[in-house]
């Protein structure tokens, strides 16, 4: 078996189980299945979504007779707008983090990414704002290989997957800044401007990410055009800032440095 989750269904069937592998992976799996002797066995092969060529090859070049299950499918849905917004939340920035927990889920939001032109995109905010977890080393794998770093827990499980999670973001990926107006916090797309809150649009929140980051120093509008590609000119800044100043709780906590640019008013 794979793991405990494997091992409980086992035992709940009043069955017996020899044994299970030592990183809960099926490479590992094969491993013990081949260090006990595999010839002339029959083993049976249950398929998390892709199947694993490879492994099934060791098997068969072992001797063994190989009959595989596929529990599992990896389709998009007839409705898939959900994955589409999924898709825009992360790469505006507008979530925290992501969550995964099997490779082909990862390979199912990259395929479905690349199918709207976005998978670029969607890379480089889970490279940058957004957090990318995996429950594991199989599951962060192909992360890895979209030259994503995410994080993972030391025990493969859903607990403590959320666990990292959340104490990662609050010791991490809250900005948090003292102003003339009150303690300022953005997590996510909300933000706080002592203790009142407010939700910020995708332009918004890039604009106050970055005046964040900058901790009160002054940033041009050369600066906040290279944060926002889509803007294309002074102006464009201009009318920015005042859309972040109307959604924010205290309008004037961005600050105007005349001739220089905007800053956090602290």
């Amino acid at each position: 078996m794979r793991g405990p989750k494997a091992r409980g269904a086992i035992r709940a069937a009043n069955l017996d189980d020899s044994g299970m592998s030592d990183e809960e992976t099926t490479s590992s799996l094969v491993d013990k299945v081949l260090g006990e002797g595999a010839a002339g066995l029959t083993v049976a092969v249950q398929l998390h979504g892709f199947t694993d060529e490879s492994q099934i090859q060791r098997l068969l070049d072992a001797g063994a007779t190989v009959l595989t299950v596929a529990p599992y499918r990896w389709l998009l849905p007839d409705d898939s707008s959900r994955v589409l917004k999924l898709i825009d939340a992360v790469c505006t920035g507008s979530l925290d983090a992501v969550t995964f927990t099997s490779a082909p889920a990862v390979e199912a939001l990259f395929g479905a990414a690349d199918g709207v032109g976005r998978l670029e995109a969607l890379q480089e905010a889970l490279r940058g704002p957004v957090v990318a977890a995996a429950v594991g080393h199989v599951t962060a794998a192909p992360l890895l290989a979209a030259g994503i770093t995410p994080i993972v827990p030391e025990r493969f499980r859903m607990g403590a997957l959320i666990k990292l999670v959340c104490d990662y973001l609050a010791d991490e990926r809250v900005l948090r800044l003292d102003s003339r107006h009150g303690p300022v916090e953005l997590r996510g797309r909300r933000v706080s401007v002592a203790g009142a809150s407010a939700l910020l649009p995708p332009t918004s929140l890039t604009l106050l990410r970055a005046l964040l980051a900058a901790r009160g120093s002054v940033l041009s509008r050369a600066d906040l055009t290279a944060a926002l590609p889509e803007i294309q000119d002074d102006h464009a800044v201009d009318v920015a800032i005042s859309r972040l100043r109307q959604s924010l709780p205290a309008p004037a906590l961005v600050a105007t440095v005349i001739k220089r640019g905007y800053r956090i008013d602290v």
